[in-house]
């Protein structure tokens, strides 16, 4: 995913929830620069408040490539999960 479909996926999410950019922050608990800069698709951000504001918006990403199943049977046999 790159990060003007994030930016798009965010803000459609946050708009359909009803709420405005400083609710969804207040909810995710980052400051309001955080959601604006997320659906600017700046990437100007860290992953622990990337991963609140989906939480709020009950959102996950998931992997998606060649290998990716190849790599979710070896979890947990390389001591990794």
């Amino acid at each position: 995913m790159h990060s003007d479909q994030l930016a798009s996926l965010i803000a459609f999410h946050r708009k359909a929830a009803g709420l405005s950019q400083p609710e969804l922050a207040s909810h995710a608990r980052v400051s309001r620069y955080v959601v604006q800069d997320l659906e600017a698709g700046s990437g100007r951000t860290t992953w622990g408040k990337l991963q609140a504001v989906l939480r709020v918006l009950n959102l996950r990403l998931e992997p998606e490539g060649p290998l990716v199943e190849t790599w979710r049977n070896n979890l947990g046999t390389d001591g990794h999960e």
